[in-house]
């Protein structure tokens, strides 16, 4: 349950601490005190959105706080445990400071947390019922949320599956409509691949054959002057058939002499050594020379192979990359996209035997969901007529219409629409269009009082549930308050002092201006004072009376019988 609220800097309060007990928790003030302030905090202390206007006046921040006692609950447990927070000690603090520049700070427990997570805490802990809530009543589309509410955790998983369920089949049925949308598309593409693919396949290309085809071909064009000058190369060095004696024979020769010199002497060893080394490399250019001379022998019909097949390269390269390695990288990627799109038939009838598979799943939830709807919607009938006459109501009608819808959707086979009639002989009619104010309200009550009864939420929180109601039925409301204060923490805004003196715990707003500033304070009665404030309600304002007490006095009274 809520067990303090702390504000600061909050539009008219500067510095505001509220303590809150079990049961019902009533506030009550002057029109103007700042009630509909204070429910502002408490709202935006549990995530919702707020504008730097609640920053007071002249401050960097606000300071908003709500501590929580869990009381072993386990409301919030999944998702604190999810992100690594325990309670401490049962407690859980929530606190937000709001900056005059907009933005915000969460925390749970002194631990900065993301917003989502924040709201999601926030929604778990309290359940906020003002004019607002009654105006969803209005909403047909919102009478199916409260039946699958109503209806319990069975229901409710159904439902879940079954909205998880349509989920996954529009998304099946999209990537179906996608892939058949684009089957002209895929089949042209697959033509453009497959000429790539085969054009390139064709060609046989290597890694690096460019490179050793220009080289090639630089040699075959110039085959007779490589010819010729390897030959008088090789005949100056080795032939010496038309030159003067070759030079490997008088190498050969001066290499003889120095053997001799260095057997007489031992004086030119070393140079012996090196001519030999000299000798011998000529020799290998020699043979070099010889080969490259037969090599180059003129072709014309290898050159133009090689000049066909560089052109063929050079085509390949306008088209698919720069060089060889570039091309083949493309044609691996065509491939692969050939491939997939290749596979895509396959995946068109995989995408249809999933919508089947799905679509008869949706079928199955969705005729489980309508039978537990229809227990549903009796029971709700039977609780809420029930509820009504408690409140004053006794002569309503209440009836849940279930009405077919085209599946598959998000909701099922039917959708549920409440419907209403206040006058005897009358026969229901939809809610929104019959219900005054008042009904509404406790109408709305009515259905909050059930499904307290089945939900977790701890604290439920009634912003002017008196709007509307008059004489007698307002102490009915009063009464039923009090008894969901005894299963949940109730706080509850009001004008009505019928409603107020079914109290647990009776706080009072009030104004107070000074320094040239207003201020908004609040304060717990104790009996007597509580008697005043019941006293100055009746008296709606006005200078309280001895007969004002008197009636206080009897409310109290009857509250406690």
């Amino acid at each position: 349950m809520l067990q303090r609220l702390v504000v600061q800097n909050f539009a008219l309060i500067d510095d505001l601490e509220i303590e809150f007990g079990p049961g019902l928790n009533v506030l009550t003030g002057e029109t103007g005190t700042g009630k509909s302030l204070l429910i502002d905090a408490l709202q935006v202390v549990l995530g919702r959105r707020a504008s730097a206007g609640y920053v007071r006046t002249g401050v960097a921040r606000a300071y908003l706080e709500a501590v929580f006692d869990l009381q072993g609950r386990e409301t919030v447990a999944a998702p604190l445990a999810a992100a690594g927070i325990e309670p401490d000690e049962g407690l859980l603090i929530l606190n937000r400071e709001l900056g005059a520049n907009g933005k915000s700070l969460y925390r749970i427990n002194s631990r900065t947390v993301p917003v989502s997570l924040y709201r999601e805490i926030g929604q778990r802990l309290v359940d906020f019922h003002g004019q607002g809530e009654q105006q969803l009543l209005l909403r047909e589309a919102r009478h199916g949320e409260l039946l699958d509410q109503s209806g319990g955790p069975e229901l409710q998983e159904a439902v879940r599956l079954l909205t998880q369920t349509f989920r996954e089949l529009a998304a099946a049925r999209k990537a179906l409509a996608d892939c058949q949308a684009t089957a002209m598309e895929r089949a042209r593409r697959l033509d453009v691949l497959r000429f790539q693919v085969e054009e390139i396949d064709r060609a046989g290309l290597e890694p690096g054959e460019e490179e050793r085809l220009r080289k090639e071909r630089d040699f075959l064009a110039h085959a007779e002057s490589i010819a010729r000058l390897a030959d008088e190369s090789y005949q100056v060095l080795y032939g010496g058939e038309d030159y003067a004696e070759a030079a490997v024979a008088q190498i050969g020769r001066a290499l003889k002499n120095l053997h001799e010199l260095n057997r007489l002497s031992g004086a030119l060893r070393e140079s012996a050594e090196t001519l030999e080394a000299v000798l011998s490399q000529v020799q290998e250019v020699a043979r070099e020379l010889a080969a490259v001379r037969e090599r180059a022998a003129f072709d014309p019909q290898r050159l133009d192979a090689v000049e066909a097949r560089l052109a063929l390269i050079e085509n390949l390269k306008r088209k698919y990359g720069v060089t060889v390695e570039e091309i083949l990288a493309f044609r691996e990627e065509a491939a692969a996209e050939r491939d997939r799109l290749l596979g895509s038939e396959a995946e068109v009838e995989g995408l249809q035997d999933r919508i089947a598979a799905l679509r008869k799943e949706w079928e199955g939830l969705a005729a489980r969901i309508s039978a537990l709807r229809e227990q549903a919607a009796r029971e709700l009938e039977r609780r809420v007529t029930r509820e009504l006459k408690t409140l004053e109501l006794g002569s309503v009608q209440f009836r849940v219409d279930l009405r077919p819808l085209e599946g598959p959707n998000a909701r099922g086979g039917e959708e549920a629409v409440f419907l209403f009639s206040a006058n005897p002989g009358e026969p229901p009619r939809p809610l929104a269009r019959v219900a005054s104010g008042g009904e509404l309200s406790r109408i709305m009550l009515a259905l909050k009082t059930i499904l307290a009864a089945l939900d977790e939420t701890p604290t439920l929180i009634f912003d002017e549930v008196d709007a509307g109601i008059g004489g007698r039925a307002l102490q009915a409301v009063g009464e039923k308050l009090l008894a969901i204060g005894r299963y949940r923490q109730v706080v509850c805004v009001t004008h009505a002092a019928r409603i107020a003196a079914y109290a647990d715990r009776h706080l009072r707003i009030a104004k107070a201006a000074s320094d040239g500033q207003t201020r908004t304070l609040i304060a717990v009665l104790d009996a007597d004072d509580r008697l005043e404030e019941l006293a100055r309600m009746l008296s709606g304002g006005r200078r309280i009376t001895e007969t004002a007490r008197k009636h206080a006095r009897e409310l109290l009274a009857m509250a406690k019988a």
